[in-house]
């Protein structure tokens, strides 16, 4: 599940917008994300959160959620 996060404001650094999307994803599903889907424009690297740039996201976007580890088998 992922939620959409949008702020264009040129007065925050990306990583400010990024810890204010995941504030409104917990306090709307009472858990923490472990991904933020980005534009290549608002690439950063954020501790404790995978940083993912994906084509189909718009600048100044955030999709923020939850992604299961993939195990693979041997």
């Amino acid at each position: 599940m992922y939620m959409m996060w949008f702020d264009d404001s040129t007065k925050k650094a990306t990583d400010a917008k990024i810890e204010e999307a995941i504030a409104a994803y917990m306090k709307h599903f009472k858990s923490r994300p472990n991904v933020v889907l980005v534009n290549i424009a608002d690439r950063v690297e954020y501790p404790g959160m995978r940083v993912r740039c994906e084509s189909y996201v718009r600048p100044n976007n955030f999709w923020v959620g939850w992604e299961e580890a993939i195990v693979m088998a041997s």
